[in-house]
């Protein structure tokens, strides 16, 4: 029996193409895999750079809020301590 190269060429290739498919899939789940887990692993490094923008500016609010509110006491305070003057002023005007 003689046997082509054509077939004997078409006979292995039709024996080792699911072996070859996959390997080229079991590669390529492995490429997708690598890939999948770099792309998870930059988008933990923005969520935690991002946390980090977010805790920066709650500490620069809370900063800003605290000098507020010891704007609006001392603002207080000059109130008071203008209406004080003011009456006293008016007190001895007053008698006269």
């Amino acid at each position: 029996m003689h046997v082509r190269p054509t077939r004997l060429v078409f006979c292995l290739a039709t024996a080792l193409l699911p072996a070859w498919a996959a390997a080229g899939t079991q590669q390529g789940a492995t490429t997708s895999k690598a890939e999948t887990e770099q792309h998870v692993a930059s988008k933990n490094a923005e969520v935690q750079r991002l946390q980090h923008d977010v805790a920066s500016q709650e500490a620069r609010t809370e900063q800003a809020d605290q000098k507020m509110e010891e704007q609006d006491r001392a603002i207080a305070d000059l109130r008071r301590q203008l209406q004080e003057l003011k009456s006293a002023k008016a007190a001895p005007g007053q008698s006269h």
